[in-house]
C-alpha cells in the first residue's frame, strides 16, 4: 500500500493572496490572537524577518506596515474540503487531514493512469492551478507520508522502504506526536525517529501510552490506521469573509468570480446544471441578505452567470457595510446536452436562454411572462401566457386559414369588405364556459388588405387578424 500525503502550510493565506488581496505583494502574516503567535508568513513578511511562531509586537518592530489575518479553523477546513473536490477528479481515495492536509491512496489508480509518474504529473498541474503552496511525499501508511511531507522531502519514492529509510532522519517536530511525548523523548536524550525506532515496543510500553505505541508502528508502515475516505457534497457551497467592508455592490463582482467558476466546474463534473443561485450577503450591523439569482433555463457556464449576477448587483442597495457572503447551489438537474447539424436553424436556443436570464435578472420573476403553446380551435386560448419557467409544450396549433398576426379581442368590423373565402364554422369550448360558435371568412377591405373575419351567433361581424 502506497499513500501520498499533501500539507499546505499557508492554505489560509495563499487563498487569500491568490483571490482576496488588493496587493499580492503586501507584508501579509495569519495571527491567532488566542496565543498571540504568527502562524503564516507571506514571502514580502518573511523578507523583513517576520517567521512563524513570533508574536505581534515583535513582528510590528520588523515591518511597520503588517497586515494581520485572524486565523479561522472553519475557513481552512471549507478551503481543504474545496481542494479536496478539485482533486477528486483525478482520484478516488481522498483522506482529510485538516486543516492543513490530505492524503490520497495511490494503490487504486496506478492501473488508472498506468504509472505513479503519469497521476503525478497531473497532480501538480491540478494543484499548480489552486496557487497554494505545499509540500508532499509518498509512505506505506499516511502517517510515514505526512511526516516525510511536513519534513519538506518533496519526493516521491519508488518502493515504500525508500520512505522509511528517508524518515529515519527526520526530527520528531515533524512528526504528530504530542509536545509532551516529544518533551519525554528529548529529556531520555531522543531527538530523531531512528532513536525512536531503535527502542523495543517493550520499553515503549513502559513509558508511554498505547496511543504512542499505535503511531510508531503506523510510522514504520506496520499498522494501518482507518480513516473515512472524502465524498464530494452533492450541492456547491462556497463562503468568504472579505478582506475590507464594500459599501458598493457591484465591487462584490470582482470577489464572485472565482467561486461561480468553481461552482461551474463542480457542476459539468457532475454532469448537472442549474437556473438559479443564492447569494447570502454578510452586513455590519443588518440582518443577512438573501439574493436569489434565476436564469430562463439551466446554465452552466460561468460567464452566463456571472453577467446575470452583474445585473442582479446593480439593483441591490445595501443598508449596512458588505463584510461577507455565501454562494449555494441547491437546485440542480441532470445535464442533457443537445448537438445540431451544420444545417440546423439558426435559432439559437442558448441566446434565448440568456436574454431571459438577463430579463429575469433585471426585472424581477413576476414581471416577465412567456408564450406557450395549447392544442385549441378557439385563436384566443392558442398562446397563452404564464409566469413559470416550464418549457413550452410540444402542443400543435390546428392548420387552418389562419393569420399570423391576430387581434385581441377582436374588435368590430367597419371597414367595408369582399369575402373571397370561407366561411369555417368554429363551434367548441361548451365544456370550460368560453364556448364560442363562429364563421370565418377570409375578406379584403379598400386598401387591399387581407382580414381574417368573423360573424358570430347574433350576426355581429367582428376582425379577429391580418395576413401579411
Amino acid at each position: 500500500m502506497q499513500w501520498l500525503y499533501v500539507d499546505f502550510p499557508f492554505l489560509q493565506l495563499d487563498h487569500f493572496i491568490h483571490e482576496l488581496a488588493e496587493d499580492k505583494h503586501a507584508a501579509l502574516v495569519v495571527f491567532c490572537p488566542v496565543n498571540n503567535e504568527i502562524l503564516q508568513v507571506s514571502g514580502t513578511a518573511a523578507s523583513a524577518g517576520i517567521q512563524r511562531g513570533m508574536g505581534l509586537a515583535q513582528a510590528s518592530a520588523l515591518q511597520s506596515s503588517i497586515q494581520l489575518l485572524p486565523y479561522s479553523f472553519e475557513s481552512e477546513n471549507r478551503l481543504l474540503t474545496l481542494l479536496a473536490s478539485q482533486l477528486y477528479q483525478i482520484a478516488s481515495d481522498i483522506v482529510l487531514l485538516a486543516p492543513q492536509g490530505l492524503a490520497i491512496k495511490l494503490d487504486p489508480i496506478i492501473h488508472y493512469y498506468q504509472s505513479v509518474g503519469n497521476f503525478v504529473a497531473l497532480f501538480h498541474h491540478t494543484l499548480q492551478q489552486t496557487g497554494l503552496r505545499y509540500h508532499f511525499a509518498t509512505g506505506p501508511t499516511v502517517e510515514t507520508a505526512q511526516a516525510l511531507a511536513k519534513g519538506k522531502v518533496d519526493t516521491i519514492y519508488e518502493t515504500n522502504a525508500q520512505a522509511i529509510c528517508a524518515l529515519q532522519s527526520a526530527s520528531l517536530a515533524v512528526t504528530a506526536l504530542s509536545e509532551k511525548h516529544i518533551t519525554q523523548f528529548n529529556r531520555m536524550g531522543i531527538r530523531s525517529l531512528h532513536a525512536v525506532f531503535q527502542i523495543p515496543l517493550e520499553e515503549l510500553g513502559k513509558r508511554f501510552d498505547n496511543t504512542l505505541i499505535s503511531y510508531v508502528l503506523a510510522l514504520k508502515g506496520n499498522k494501518h490506521t482507518p480513516r473515512p475516505v472524502f465524498h464530494p457534497s452533492q450541492r456547491f457551497q462556497y463562503q468568504c469573509e472579505l478582506p475590507f467592508e464594500l459599501e458598493d455592490s457591484t465591487r462584490l463582482l470582482r470577489f464572485l468570480t472565482h467561486p461561480v467558476e468553481q461552482c461551474c466546474a463542480f457542476l459539468k463534473s457532475h454532469n448537472l446544471t442549474t437556473d438559479s443561485l443564492v447569494l447570502m450577503l454578510h452586513l455590519a450591523d443588518s440582518p443577512q441578505q438573501q439574493i436569489n439569482i434565476r436564469s430562463g433555463a439551466p446554465l452552466h457556464n460561468a460567464q452566463d452567470w456571472l453577467s446575470l449576477l452583474s445585473l442582479k448587483l446593480e439593483q441591490i442597495e445595501l443598508t449596512s457595510p458588505l463584510r461577507g457572503f455565501q454562494l449555494c447551489c441547491d437546485n440542480t438537474v441532470v445535464f442533457h446536452a443537445t448537438s445540431d447539424h451544420l444545417f440546423a436553424e439558426r435559432f439559437s436556443k442558448h441566446a434565448e436562454n440568456m436574454l431571459m436570464g438577463a430579463l429575469l435578472a433585471k426585472l424581477g420573476q413576476n414581471a416577465v411572462q412567456r408564450p406557450k403553446v395549447r392544442a385549441d380551435h378557439r385563436a384566443d386560448l392558442q398562446v397563452p401566457f404564464s409566469k413559470d419557467k416550464e418549457e413550452n409544450s410540444k402542443a400543435v396549433i390546428p392548420q387552418g386559414q389562419q393569420p399570423c398576426w391576430l387581434i385581441s379581442p377582436p374588435r368590430p368590423l367597419t371597414d367595408s369588405t369582399r369575402i373571397i373565402y370561407g366561411p369555417e364554422r368554429l363551434q367548441t369550448g361548451w365544456w370550460d364556459n368560453y364556448p364560442v360558435k363562429r364563421d370565418y371568412f377570409i375578406a379584403t377591405n379598400a386598401k387591399g388588405q387581407r382580414l381574417w373575419v368573423f360573424r358570430d351567433h347574433d350576426s355581429q361581424w367582428f376582425v379577429h387578424g391580418y395576413f401579411s
